[in-house]
């Protein structure tokens, strides 16, 4: 396993930053002004300590993920974390092999929990804001959950779709294009599907033209509008994850 690496690296680009009207996500001044800086690679872990000593984190920028293994059976990616988000192991639920995750290079300010909670009731509007992302990030969980549970492979596979479109998309003469954080087997677990299934899926889509792959890890989303009426949650996603 990766050991945390607690040096702020000169940063790198990301594509991320990069897409229209993206919301904020600047964590604020106070914060950082309290914070460590890490930067973590891709596929390291970061420690999800239990109380007193717990941490945490405010994305920066980049990808993470909450993934869960009970023995003997395989592992789940349950939830992923945006620039702006707030991540602290209290708020995760107790499930065997627990694991936060830099799904791609990513940077976080990490804070001991009782300052990150002082420092946030220090003001109205810090403690207002922080409720926001923290209800934010409540709802998109919810609605997660609903859509493993409700939708057909290919809904799913296009709500995902819709989401990372609006996190990480930019426009360009053939469409919407970002490059993918997530392997094919976090898309398969993300989503609850086996492997085939989802590459059954994902050549439905680019045969109707929905999907395109410029290069390795690099998508293009052609067909936006088809794409949101691929999915009946559009509107939450967009809610949710567009640019507010």
């Amino acid at each position: 396993m990766d050991t945390l690496d607690n040096t702020l690296r000169p940063p790198v680009s990301q594509h991320l930053s990069q897409r229209p009207a993206q919301r904020s996500g600047e964590p604020d001044v106070a914060l950082r002004e309290h914070a460590t800086p890490v930067r973590a690679r891709r596929r390291q872990r970061l420690a999800l300590d239990h109380a007193p000593t717990e941490s945490v984190y405010v994305v920066r920028s980049g990808l993470l993920g909450v993934e869960a293994a009970a023995p003997g059976k395989p592992r789940q990616l349950l939830e992923l974390y945006y620039p702006g988000d707030i991540i602290r192991r209290s708020l995760v639920p107790d499930l065997p092999g627990l694991t936060l995750t830099a799904l791609n290079v990513t940077e976080v300010w990490r804070l001991p929990a009782r300052s990150f909670d002082t420092l946030i009731a220090s003001t109205p509007e810090q403690m207002a804001q922080a409720q926001r992302r923290l209800s934010e990030q409540h709802a998109r969980s919810t609605l997660h959950a609903s859509i493993i549970g409700a939708l057909s492979g290919d809904e799913r596979f296009a709500s995902l779709l819709v989401e990372l479109g609006l996190r990480l998309g930019t426009p360009g003469v053939a469409g919407l294009s970002f490059d993918v954080p997530l392997s094919r087997t976090d898309i398969a677990d993300y989503l609850a599907l086996n492997p085939d299934t989802l590459s059954r899926i994902t050549s439905r889509f680019k045969a109707r033209g929905l999907l395109q792959h410029a290069r390795t890890g690099h998508t293009v989303l052609p067909q936006w509008d088809a794409l949101l009426a691929a999915t009946p949650v559009s509107a939450t996603l967009t809610a949710l994850h567009g640019p507010h």
